[in-house]
């Protein structure tokens, strides 16, 4: 088995509190997700006019602007002490590579940021 290795970008970086009170920094590493594509189906019984316009108007999804989603590949906690330590803290927006080595390390690179 190879390392593995994704590109992603940084979508959050904010406090987490455990169930015992203890504080964390929270840094959610994401990719883009992918949307599924819009289906429109044409009813039973339709009439043939209809059957005309329903081409045109499954288009207009794919026309609207929509923002980026993300879905989250990798989260990491840092205790507060942890985080006052890095000398380069990851921001938002941060675009990094996640690999994971063969023998299970892990390595988080800034790539741009």
């Amino acid at each position: 088995m190879s390392e593995v290795a994704f590109p992603c970008r940084i979508t959050a970086v904010h406090p987490h509190y455990d169930p015992f009170g203890n504080e964390y920094v929270c840094v959610e590493f994401s990719v883009e997700a992918q949307r599924p594509p819009s289906v429109i189906q044409m009813p039973r019984g339709a009439p043939e006019e209809l059957s005309a316009v329903i081409p045109i108007i499954s288009q207009i999804p794919k026309m609207m602007v929509q923002g980026k989603a993300y879905s989250n590949r990798f989260v990491l906690f840092l205790t507060v002490q942890e985080w006052e330590k890095m000398e380069r803290k990851y921001q938002y927006g941060d675009d990094a590579e996640v690999t994971i080595g063969k023998d299970g390390s892990i390595h988080v690179r800034v790539v741009q940021g």
